[in-house]
């Protein structure tokens, strides 16, 4: 792994990363890549998906764990006890941005709220995230990505596209946790380009509900448009059954390249496709649906790769995972990349930041953490505090550090 030799366009920005899970610690390594110190904070039992499997292996680190916090320090702080919401606080009253995904209510009630970190430190960057909002009627509710995906209409209009009687189809990805965490490292980005200009910190309330249904690019809204009428897309979006496997093609706005591509060229003038809006009325659009399919069957992967080349029909054959880590492009683009996790071991892949500055290298800047790592590291270098200090903590149960990590 080659960061280079610049220290990355984030440098000289602190952040407290209180996240859990996937979104709240998605954003923060987007911040570590750019080359800002983070320093993530557990409480508790820690972060839960320490312990979630896959391990590398047979490693200390799962694979959620590692993707989301490589690069990143971190301590461990009780935040149950009076010493450790102290230690916090004097974190953030020298910190650049706090980000946290707790329950609606619980930074305040540890007296870590926004007004009360204003106090500390006027330009703090605080980003609270959640299911559903921090002033809604369902701020309570825990929600994961998937109950995001169900209330959001998601998993609805995915199964509107599938056809009648199909059941909603679950998601492999986490997409509301990752638009969230995009969104969050966005807001964050700007709050402190307002921050440099005016000295004012910014509280920031992002809720996985609001992403998800933002980044709704046309079923939503034609829904709306249409007065309800509409309550699916119409443009054929399911990978089509090919004589040996799936492929997905456009074959509404591409319809006047794949139909000679299918022998059909007739098709291209037919009065019921012979526009994009009239190929997407529902009946045009189904018909279009049954012609591709029909001809789908009967082509092998390679014959049609071969037809779309030359008609230009924009396509991509269904690719598995080992496809997909196999093919060129992942390498040229460097999407994944190679990171220490065990100190000593061969580096594992993980996934890249999609970011791509001209002048500053986006790569993980180290492995994950273990629980409490850098305790020593952060409150002697940050705060000033003796060993002898740091010791009587660690014996007080203020401070936790997993004794499998390196001294």
């Amino acid at each position: 792994m080659n960061t280079g030799t610049k220290k990355g366009i984030m440098s000289g920005i602190r952040v407290l990363d209180f996240g859990r899970v996937i979104c709240a610690p998605m954003c923060a390594r987007n911040f570590a890549d750019m080359g800002a110190e983070v320093i993530k904070v557990e409480t508790g039992g820690g972060d839960f998906v320490r312990t979630h499997p896959p391990f590398y292996k047979g490693g200390s680190f799962g694979a959620l764990f590692t993707q989301y916090n490589a690069g990143k320090k971190a301590i461990y702080l009780n935040l149950q006890k009076p010493e450790g919401i102290e230690l916090a606080r004097k974190l953030i009253a020298v910190s650049d941005v706090v980000i946290e995904n707790f329950r609606p209510g619980v930074f305040d009630e540890m007296g870590l709220g926004y007004e009360e970190l204003k106090k500390l430190n006027k330009g703090i960057i605080m980003c609270s995230i959640s299911g559903f909002g921090q002033h809604s009627s369902e701020r309570e509710r825990i929600a994961y990505a998937d109950i995001i995906h169900a209330y959001s209409g998601m998993e609805y209009m995915e199964m509107r596209i599938m056809g009648e009687g199909s059941d909603p189809p679950g998601f492999a990805y986490s997409y509301a946790d990752t638009y969230s965490g995009l969104n969050a490292t966005i807001s964050i980005l700007a709050a402190l380009f307002h921050r440099q200009r005016t000295g004012e910190g910014q509280y920031i309330d992002l809720a996985l509900l609001d992403c998800t249904v933002a980044a709704n690019d046309s079923t939503l809204q034609g829904f709306i448009f249409s007065e309800g009428a509409i309550d699916k897309s119409n443009m054929p979006k399911l990978p089509f059954r090919m004589k040996d496997g799936h492929m997905t093609f456009s074959a509404i706005l591409a319809w006047t390249k794949l139909a000679p591509a299918m022998g059909r060229p007739e098709l291209a003038e037919d009065p019921r496709f012979i526009t994009d809006e009239v190929r997407m009325k529902p009946e045009n659009a189904a018909e279009v649906l049954k012609i591709v399919k029909e001809w789908a069957k009967d082509v092998t992967l390679a014959e049609a790769a071969v037809l779309f080349e030359k008609y230009g029909v924009p396509n991509s054959k269904v690719n598995s995972l080992a496809d997909l880590l196999n093919a060129p492009v992942v390498h040229e683009r460097q999407i994944v990349v190679d990171v220490e996790v065990e100190p000593g071991q061969p580096p594992v892949k993980v996934m890249n930041s999609a970011i791509r500055f001209s002048d500053f290298p986006m790569v993980p800047r180290g492995r994950p953490p273990y629980l409490g790592e850098h305790n020593s590291e952060v409150l002697k270098e940050i705060l000033g505090m003796k060993d002898e200090e740091i010791e009587r903590l660690s014996q007080e149960k203020v401070l936790r550090r997993d004794p499998k990590a390196p001294k």
